[in-house]
């Protein structure tokens, strides 16, 4: 099964802003090329640049968050985070225990900071240094969460359909206890 984080989690209002100073850049090159015969050059240089940056802003605020996403397989969980630059499949050999968390109830547990990866209000997706000195690998939104323990990292994973989710899980790989 396959698991994401709705869209409308990871837009805020930075994709706003940048959206609006994009539109507004290419909004004046095309009034430029079309009332200034002598800056047709410039103002085709404006419009690259503005296509450019137009296709960056899409980018990371639309298509990597969904490209993110969880697959629970009968083996394994396979991981996609691409700006957390996370592509790989945990065995369910690696998995030592799996319980459900509220963050506010585990200091511990909170983000300390960023290795690599995206936060945006709820949402979090990426490589994160915790509180309690860890690197974690999390992808989540909101403050419910799946805590996976491996041989070697640190998962903390909230997809939408959590419920859903955290029972799918624990049929296929490991069983969850939750703590809530």
């Amino acid at each position: 099964m396959n698991y994401s984080i709705s869209l409308f989690s990871t837009i805020n209002p930075l994709f706003f802003a940048c959206l609006a100073v994009v539109v507004l850049l290419l909004a004046k090159a095309v009034y430029t090329y079309k009332n200034f015969e002598t800056l047709h050059g410039k103002a085709i240089k404006e419009l690259v640049l503005g296509g450019l940056c137009l296709i960056f802003v899409f980018a990371v605020f639309i298509v990597l968050p969904l490209l993110a996403g969880i697959t629970v397989n009968e083996n394994d969980l396979a991981l996609r985070l691409p700006s957390g630059m996370t592509y790989e499949t945990i065995s369910q050999d690696d998995m030592i225990s799996a319980k459900i968390v509220n963050l506010n109830d585990y200091p511990e547990l909170a983000i300390k900071s960023k290795v690599v990866g995206a936060e945006t209000r709820d949402y979090r997706e990426g490589n994160f240094n915790l509180e309690n000195g860890t690197e974690a690998t999390v992808f989540y939104s909101g403050n419910t969460v799946l805590l996976v323990e491996t041989a070697n990292r640190t998962l903390l994973l909230g997809p939408d359909h959590f419920d859903e989710f955290v029972k799918y899980f624990g049929e296929k790989l490991v069983p969850v206890e939750s703590s809530i």
